[in-house]
């Protein structure tokens, strides 16, 4: 009978917390191995005790890493954080529309047809009406995976390249006067390396804070990590000497 996940990342978690603990607290290697084997082991050898011990470990996670349920959740986690990416890619653009409205300067994610077309509505109503021209801008189409906009730009660029319907609104006259609505016309947009460690790293936090698939994926692996440098570095420091 098959181990089911939960006692195949049960037994990776509890053998590499004994090694971690055990080191921590500076345990003699035979009160760990003692945890898991009866046998009289005082007399062991400790370089080939400590090589069963990482040979143990890395079979263990290899049965933890190639183990079906695990496979399933790690393609979770990989959907859940492009979610959050599309989520935080969102809240970026419209942060950057805000800032044009409280400033008036555009934005340089943006492509110049959106200036351009700012500019020109507002010197045409300018003349019209012999009066200053105040504009604001509203998101009236989000972004999407299937908006990209150029295939001639390099990978990187189309994944975090696209386009946004955006809503121009001008005013002008006393309170109460007299408002143009544009509709919307769709603008390029490209994210800057900044923009993009912005919205990758609040991505990534928000699925370690709040995804159980993280935390059951994330824990096994970093106790494993820990685990196989102790039991390498112990193995460097016997076989040097």
């Amino acid at each position: 009978m098959e181990d089911t996940q939960d006692k195949v990342r049960r037994n990776l978690v509890v053998f590499s917390a004994a090694i971690v603990i055990g080191w921590f607290l500076d345990l003699k290697l035979t009160a760990i191995t003692k945890l898991f084997v009866a046998a009289d082991i005082d007399n062991v050898n400790t370089g080939r005790l400590w090589i069963v011990i990482l040979a143990t470990l890395i079979y263990l996670f290899l049965r933890y890493w190639f183990d079906s349920p695990t496979k399933s959740q790690i393609d979770s986690l990989i959907n859940e954080l492009k979610v959050q990416k599309i989520k935080y890619l969102n809240t970026y653009l419209l942060g950057e529309v805000n800032q044009i409205n409280r400033t008036g300067r555009f934005s340089p994610i943006f492509s110049a047809t959106l200036s351009d077309a700012v500019n020109h509505q507002k010197e045409e109503l300018k003349k019209e009406y012999s009066q200053n021209i105040s504009f604001g801008l509203q998101i009236s189409a989000p972004w999407s995976a299937e908006s990209l906009v150029d295939h001639n730009k390099t990978k990187t660029q189309r994944k975090w390249s696209g386009a946004l319907a955006i809503t121009e609104k001008y005013q002008w006259g006393e309170l109460g006067g007299r408002t143009l609505n544009s509709t919307g016309q769709r603008h390029d947009f490209l994210i800057p390396l900044s923009g993009r460690a912005w919205i990758t790293t609040h991505a990534y936090i928000h699925v370690m804070s709040y995804s159980k698939s993280a935390v059951d994926l994330i824990v096994p692996m970093i106790l494993t990590g820990l685990a196989a440098l102790i039991a390498t570095s112990k193995l460097i420091c016997i076989y040097s000497n």
